[in-house]
Formats: C-alpha cells, structure tokens, sequence
C-alpha cells in the first residue's frame, strides 16, 4: 500500500480516562485498518498527539509509504505542519516522538478537518473511553 489517509482523533472524559483512534482509509477510499485505545487520564491536546500516534503505528502496519494524518486538532496540525510552537511542556515529548515517526515514512501531510467530518475516528475514540477498544483490523471494504 503506497498512500494511505488515516483520520484520528482522541477523546477525554473529565478525570477519569482518554481514548484514542485512527481509522486508515487507501486512496482509492476503501477503510483497510481502524484501531483504538483506552488511556488513563490526560488533556485534551495529549489525547489528540496519542491519537496521531496511534494513526501513524497503523500506517506502519499497513506499509504505507506516504500518509496524510487527517486531524480535528487544530493545535496538533499546526504543531506538526510547524505553524505553531510547541510550548507545553507535556505535549513537548509527544510532538518529538510524532516527528520522529513522521521520519519512517518518504512522505507525511497533517490536514485539519472540522470534527463533522471526523465521524468514524471520534466515534472509535469515544468507544475507547468506555473500555470497549477495538483491536487493529486489516480489512478492504467500501464505505
């Protein structure tokens, strides 16, 4: 698999926990990989990073040599396409391991979305919150 699109998104419930999710997606549209996570609590914006992370661990997996990571965390597509600093010190070792990533790859874009369109990736995300995690999957089916 050459390029892949994968939409992440994390989700925090008060104090008590996070979850993340990434949703992968082939260019020619067909979902071939979803996976999330529970995690113990967190900010919002951590959440977020771990989401990305999680989205770029599943484009290793599928062998994608080029990603588009497809956020609606305007403060890690910023951070990530280097239009904003990095300032807070717990985001800080998350932004360099996501760079650090971004480096297994011949070629990483983030792009923002408006979280309407970020449906399956939040919804995953919000299952994560709950316990119910959802297991990588590798799968070529249409939406």
């Amino acid at each position: 698999m050459n390029q892949i699109s994968i939409h992440v998104d994390g989700a925090v419930s008060g104090t008590q926990n996070a979850g993340a999710a990434a949703v992968a997606r082939s260019r020619e549209g067909y979902f071939v990989g979803w996976l999330s996570r529970q995690m113990e609590s967190m900010t919002n914006n951590e959440a977020e990073y771990h989401a990305a992370l999680l989205g770029l661990a599943l484009a290793h997996y599928l062998g994608a040599k080029a990603v588009e990571i497809v956020s609606d965390s305007e403060v890690v597509v910023r951070q990530m396409q280097g239009q904003s600093r990095v300032l807070s010190g717990r985001l800080k070792p998350l932004h360099q391991e996501a760079c650090s990533r971004v480096g297994y790859f011949d070629k990483v874009s983030f792009r923002h979305v408006v979280r309407d369109y970020n449906h399956l990736a939040d919804a995953l995300a919000t299952e994560a919150l709950a316990g119910r995690v959802v297991r990588m999957r590798k799968r070529k089916w249409r939406n």
